[in-house]
C-alpha cells in the first residue's frame, strides 16, 4: 500500500514499515529534554461529550515525550468549562495541562483589546484556537515544538504523536515543519474538501495564472486540509493565520513564505483516520449548510486571498471569474479520477453526491465571487502574527497567560 515517491518541492516522510513505536518514543525522550514538546488541540465542548476526546486524552496521557497539554476549547459556559476541566484531569492522569476558554469572558477581553487596536477581534472557529494556543506559548517564552491534532479521530493511536514530532527532534533530520498526510476513506471515499475543490481548485489557478512557486508549494502536499503538523515554535510565532477554516491553507503558505523547502516535510501517518463526517444530501446542493460548504467556502476563499492578494483589486476579481471557470472541467476531472479509484478497489460510490458536491462547491465559489465584487479580496479574522500583536499590545501577554487554567 506504501509508495516511496518524493515530490521534487518537499520532501515526503514514507511509511514503509511497521516501526517500534516504544523505541521512537524512548529516543524522543532524551532529545525532548533540550526541545520540549508542546501538544496544542483545538476543540470544541462538545468534544467532551463525544468518544474520541477523552480516548485522545488517555493515548496522550502515556506519551513521555509530550511535556505538557495545551486545550484551546470553546463553545462553552461556566459549567461545561468545569466539565471539560474534570476530563482533563480524568484522563490525562496527571500530565501538565492548560486550558484555555476562547470565548469565556477572560479572552474574551483579550480579543477587545485586539479589536480596539485595529485588529481582528473575536471569531469562532478553529484558526481562533490554534492562534490563540501559539500566543499563550509565546507569552511564556516556550521554546521547543508545537505539535497538534484533530480531536475527532476516533481511531487514534498515539503514533501520530512521535511521527510528527520525529522529523523535528531527531539530531540528522533539522526539519523546522512537519505536516501529516493519510487516506480518508472507510467503506468509501471521503475528504471531498481536498478531492473535489481544494485539489481542482489549484490546478484551475495554474491553468490561469501559470506555473507559480507557491501554486508548486500546495500542490505537493497529499492532504493539504489535514490538521495534523508540527512546528518549531520561533517559526510558528511567525505565522499569519485566519479564525477559521482556511487555517491549513494559511498555515501552508505561511511556511512557504518563512521556511526553505528542505526545512519542511510532510510525513506519513500511517493509517486511515475515522473522523466524524460533515454530510451533505442531494437536497443541500447550493445551501449553504453549517458544515461541509461553509467550510469549503472558508477555504477556497482563503486560497484565493493567499494567491491572488498581491493582485489589484479588479485584476483579483477578473483572474477569479477565469480560475472559477475552469474549476468546473477540472473538477469533473477529479471525480472522475476517483470513482476508478472507488470502482478498483470495491468502495461504496455515489456518484449522484459527488456531483451534489461539486455542484454545491461551485456555488460556494460563485458566491465568493461576487463578495470579493462587493467587499474585495479578504479573509475575515485574518490575524497578524502571535509575535507581533503582543509586542504591539502593552500587557496583552501577561493577560493572555493570567486568563489561563493550569492543572
Amino acid at each position: 500500500m506504501a509508495d516511496f515517491y518524493q515530490h521534487a518541492r518537499v520532501p515526503t516522510l514514507h511509511h514503509l514499515a511497521h516501526a517500534d513505536s516504544s523505541a521512537r518514543e524512548t529516543e524522543m525522550l532524551e532529545w525532548a529534554r533540550s526541545k520540549p514538546v508542546a501538544l496544542l488541540l483545538p476543540a470544541l465542548y462538545a468534544e467532551c461529550e463525544r468518544p474520541a476526546l477523552p480516548r485522545i486524552l488517555e493515548e496522550v496521557s502515556q506519551a513521555g515525550h509530550i511535556s505538557e497539554v495545551i486545550l484551546s476549547m470553546n463553545g462553552m459556559n461556566a459549567a461545561e468549562h468545569e466539565r471539560a476541566l474534570r476530563v482533563c484531569r480524568q484522563h490525562l492522569r496527571g500530565k501538565k495541562t492548560h486550558l484555555l476558554w476562547n470565548d469565556g469572558p477572560q479572552l474574551s477581553g483579550v480579543y477587545q483589546r485586539m479589536e480596539e487596536a485595529g485588529m481582528a477581534g473575536a471569531h469562532a472557529g478553529k484558526g481562533s484556537n490554534i492562534w490563540m494556543g501559539i500566543a499563550y506559548l509565546h507569552a511564556r517564552g516556550f521554546k521547543g515544538i508545537v505539535v497538534s491534532h484533530d480531536t475527532d479521530i476516533l481511531n487514534y493511536s498515539r503514533d501520530v504523536l512521535w511521527r510528527l514530532c520525529y522529523p523535528l527532534l531527531h539530531p540528522r533530520m533539522g526539519y523546522r515543519f512537519a505536516k501529516g498526510y493519510y487516506s480518508r476513506v472507510s467503506d468509501r471515499l471521503y475528504g471531498r474538501v481536498t478531492r473535489l475543490l481544494i485539489f481542482p481548485l489549484v490546478q484551475a489557478c495554474r491553468d490561469v495564472l501559470g506555473t507559480k512557486p507557491l501554486l508548486e508549494h500546495l500542490e505537493s502536499f497529499r492532504y493539504p486540509l489535514s490538521g495534523e503538523f508540527a512546528a518549531n515554535m520561533d517559526a510558528l510565532e511567525s505565522f499569519s493565520l485566519p479564525g477559521g477554516w482556511g487555517l491549513e491553507v494559511s498555515m501552508l503558505s505561511e511556511a512557504f513564505r518563512h521556511l526553505p523547502g528542505e526545512q519542511q516535510c510532510q510525513v506519513d501517518l500511517g493509517f486511515h483516520f475515522e473522523h466524524r463526517h460533515r454530510q451533505l444530501t442531494h437536497e443541500q446542493v447550493g445551501v449553504n449548510e453549517p458544515g461541509l460548504i461553509t467550510a469549503a467556502a472558508d477555504v477556497a476563499r482563503c486560497l484565493a486571498w493567499q494567491v491572488l492578494r498581491e493582485s489589484e483589486p479588479r485584476s483579483a476579481q477578473s483572474l477569479m471569474a477565469r480560475i472559477i471557470e475552469r474549476y468546473r472541467p477540472r473538477a469533473a476531472e477529479w471525480l472522475q479520477r476517483y470513482e476508478h479509484v472507488a470502482l478498483l478497489n470495491g468502495l461504496n460510490h455515489d456518484l449522484e453526491e459527488e456531483e451534489a458536491a461539486v455542484t454545491a462547491f461551485g456555488c460556494a465559489l460563485d458566491q465568493l465571487l461576487h463578495q470579493i465584487g462587493t467587499d474585495g479580496l479578504r479573509v475575515p479574522a485574518m490575524r497578524d502574527t502571535p509575535a507581533r500583536t503582543l509586542s504591539a499590545i502593552p500587557g496583552l501577554a501577561e493577560e493572555i497567560v493570567a486568563s489561563t487554567t493550569s492543572l
